[in-house]
């Protein structure tokens, strides 16, 4: 076996004889490593939670002059099986439910390359401004377009009157 230049072991000898090229043999190992740790990866996102334990979905909270809105972004949530409270004192809107995962192409799935999309159950408290006297009773909610709109009307003001006051004899 002739010298190969800068193969001084055994092994870098043979590996270097069962690859045409150096080059392919590192752009073999690059994918080889890359996919275990792709498969590492997605192992430990499954145990620590990436689908399973809660997330929160992101939301916009914004007053108009009328109501205080609540934006939540909802993609791929059935409206059905999100339950949506809010507190006794107003303060608090809670949002619970779950995403599902569509599984229809789960099987085909090699590796994933990013993780970003969060299913399983979820939960999000909105602390609702203090300072606003809201109308519990026309208090309305609807999904359209992946976002899940929660309008709550302000109490209507009234400002101060007068008033007689009786003078008994």
């Amino acid at each position: 076996m002739a010298a190969i230049p800068g193969c001084r072991s055994l092994r870098c000898k043979v590996a270097k004889l069962m690859y045409k090229s150096y080059d392919e043999m590192l752009e073999e190992l690059e994918r080889e490593m890359r996919r275990v740790s792709d498969d590492m990866l997605l192992q430990v996102f499954r145990v620590s939670g990436m689908s399973g334990e809660l997330w929160t979905p992101r939301v916009d909270v914004y007053e108009t002059t009328e109501s205080i809105v609540v934006k939540v972004c909802a993609a791929g949530l059935v409206p059905d099986q999100i339950d949506l409270t809010i507190s006794a004192d107003n303060r608090f809107l809670t949002l619970r439910g779950v995403r599902a995962e569509q599984d229809d192409d789960k099987a085909d799935r090699m590796r994933y390359y990013q993780l970003e999309v969060y299913y399983g159950p979820f939960e999000r408290i909105i602390a609702l401004p203090t300072d606003v006297s809201l109308d519990r009773d026309k208090l309305t909610a609807a999904y359209r377009d992946g976002f899940l709109k929660v309008v709550l009307p302000k109490k209507q003001q009234q400002g101060p009157v007068s008033k007689k006051i009786e003078i008994e004899e």
